[in-house]
């Protein structure tokens, strides 16, 4: 009786946290025609995005402006600096993963900070892989399209808006707990009005206002 029990358990932790984050979630088949790709909030027209930022890590607190220049497909530049035009970091991301770190405060310039922000930061950038384990799923009780994607720094669970197509929510696992938290919050769904990030295991929380720039 009690191996029954252990290896009941052992299954249940086997199959993954999704049974925790979610109710009724189930497989669904799309054919190629039908699938369409996620796209990322930063592959508009603007030139660049602008937001009031709040930034807390390993108790440093900072508050100022974060700028977001898209290059190309997956490719961006975020340029973190003051309301003084103090810079705090300046980081360039490339398609395929690749990255740069242009400048970092000296007080921020720890591998494991460097780490923390370059993750969290691309996967608010990025668009959902389009290569690797990619599971559609839907939850039964609210209809929610959810994209399953297994990569080298846990699992991702990407929730899509059905009207833009785009990640509502995004939720990284790792060892059955949740890692981090991206919110993206629209009122017109063409871009992010504010953006919440919660990093649980590496003490890091990102919250960004979007700023609406006058034209001369």
């Amino acid at each position: 009786m009690k191996n029954l029990v252990l290896i009941s358990l052992c299954l249940l932790l086997l199959s993954g946290c999704s049974l925790f984050l979610f109710n009724d979630l189930h497989m669904i088949s799309r054919t190629p025609d039908e699938r369409q790709d996620v796209l990322s909030w930063f592959q508009g027209d603007a030139d660049r995005y602008l937001y009031q930022a709040t930034i807390d890590i390993y108790g440093n607190h900072f508050s100022g402006l974060l700028i977001i220049k898209p290059f190309s497909e997956d490719s961006y530049r975020t340029l973190f600096i003051t309301q003084l035009g103090i810079k705090i970091f300046d980081m360039e991301f490339f398609s395929g993963g690749d990255f740069k770190l242009h400048y970092c405060l000296d007080e921020l310039n720890r591998r494991s900070i460097i780490k923390t922000l370059r993750n969290d930061i691309s996967l608010m950038l990025e668009n959902v892989s389009k290569t690797g384990r990619i599971k559609i799923m839907q939850e039964g009780q609210t209809g929610r399209m959810i994209i399953k994607f297994k990569g080298k720094t846990g699992v991702r669970y990407c929730l899509i808006d059905d009207k833009s197509n785009k990640i509502n929510e995004l939720i990284q696992t790792r060892c059955l707990l949740k890692k981090l938290n991206i919110r993206f919050y629209s009122s017109e769904g063409i871009e992010p009005d504010s953006i919440s990030i919660s990093n649980y295991i590496n003490k890091l929380n990102i919250h960004l206002i979007k700023l609406n720039e006058i034209e001369p």
